[in-house]
């Protein structure tokens, strides 16, 4: 997610800058990761943990989907 512009640190606060720009990316990212959070508390379930992976497949591909320097350009605007 770096490599494309994106945040990855101190997620919650700089994502809100891109969501009107690229909505489904950062709610799939918000949705797997609090599901990723919550495993290491040991509370998601097994179809919480198969929901993240759909979020993070989901994720992937609209990441890898869309040229490097598209993102790179919207990231420094």
């Amino acid at each position: 997610m770096s490599t494309r512009g994106y945040p990855v640190t101190d997620f919650d606060q700089a994502g809100s800058r891109y969501f009107g720009r690229h909505p489904l990316v950062i709610e799939n990212y918000r949705k797997a990761h609090d599901i990723a959070l919550r495993q290491t508390r040991g509370q998601a379930t097994t179809e919480d943990l198969r929901l993240a992976m759909i979020h993070y497949r989901t994720l992937f591909e609209d990441l890898v989907g869309e040229p490097e320097m598209g993102h790179a350009k919207a990231a420094s605007a």
